[in-house]
């Protein structure tokens, strides 16, 4: 139990380490609810570390807790639901350490802290890791490192592998407005976690809190895994206020098409995590992502302020993907 212990600390403390040089939020701002950044990681665990392999529901793969928790191998449950993993997206030796179903999981959804590849074409996201690359879009988590070390051939395989993904007509996380939230942090995997030494509660704030449902179904990577996200009361529909044009932007569905699953290589943003969406809003009012398709949406969001990113963030969570 000792030697597991030693071995998860590790993993994570390398992974955060890694990650710590890259970009961090807009100044002067307290975002880390939208920005898991490395360095606000706290390394405990949210529960008790299990002994020994591990399984889920329906699968016969069974993984430890280190590998769980590695970023350079992805663990993939249910390998008969998909086509073969090309080896960039099982396997992080050939991409900086991090393979790319490890973030983004085997189903594409990935969690809060990565975004969802689920339902977008090859050309968007072979487009998006160019951007990356050339710096004309700017990762707040690590993206922009990891591009620069995957090879062109890699990314055009990711992309068709991550393109021929089905997404699933399934609510996976569930919005609940309320006034206060209990007191969380960021711990491994950059998923944000109730604190078990902080009772009590806080004011939410100007933020959605998106916890999971079962820690450590989330914690073993399972793409079935289920969040909640506490939204300030009111959130929901302001944000479908927003979304439907009725306010400070053009409605969304003229290019994200009628029920926001996406349309052609604009992606989907029903069903999205919350966070994700809020580092987005925030990176095109800054710059942070510059690339020919972010072009379009600087003047979306040049009105926004925090509540209105809040409220789009909450009430496109509430929506169905797929």
């Amino acid at each position: 139990m000792k030697r597991l212990k030693t071995a998860l600390f590790v993993t994570l403390t390398v992974s955060a380490a890694a990650a710590v040089a890259f970009a961090q939020p807009p100044a002067g701002k307290d975002l880390l609810w939208a920005f898991p950044v490395a360095s606000a990681v706290v390394n405990k665990a949210p529960a008790p570390v299990p002994v020994g392999p591990q399984q889920v529901a329906g699968s016969d793969k069974s993984y430890t807790q280190v590998q769980l928790d590695s970023t350079a191998a992805a663990v993939d449950w249910f390998p008969d639901q998909h086509l073969p993993q090309p080896t960039i997206v099982r396997d992080g030796q050939a991409n900086f350490g991090f393979a790319c179903g490890s973030c983004h999981l085997a189903n594409g959804r990935g969690h809060p802290e990565s975004a969802d590849l689920s339902g977008l074409t090859a050309e968007y996201i072979i487009r998006t890791m160019a951007d990356l690359k050339s710096a004309a879009r700017n990762d707040p988590i690590r993206m922009t490192a990891v591009s620069k070390a995957t090879p062109e051939s890699d990314v055009r395989e990711a992309a068709a592998w991550f393109a021929s993904l089905k997404t699933a007509n399934v609510q996976w996380i569930k919005v609940v407005e309320q006034a206060t939230v209990p007191h969380t942090y960021i711990g491994p995997g950059r998923m944000r976690f109730i604190d078990p030494d902080a009772p009590g509660v806080e004011p939410i704030g100007k933020r959605v809190i998106e916890l999971p449902v079962e820690i450590q179904r989330v914690r073993q990577r399972d793409p079935r895994a289920t969040f909640i996200a506490y939204a300030p009361p009111g959130s929901v529909a302001k944000g479908k206020a927003l979304v439907s044009g009725k306010g400070k932007t053009p409605p969304c569905a003229l290019c994200h098409g009628e029920k926001l699953q996406g349309l052609g290589n604009v992606p989907a943003i029903a069903g999205t995590h919350p966070a994700y969406i809020a580092r987005q809003l925030y990176d095109f009012q800054t710059g942070a992502r510059n690339g020919a398709d972010a072009q379009l949406m600087k003047g979306v969001v040049a009105k926004l302020d925090d509540d209105d990113i809040v409220a789009l963030s909450a009430y496109l969570a509430t929506l169905p993907r797929g």
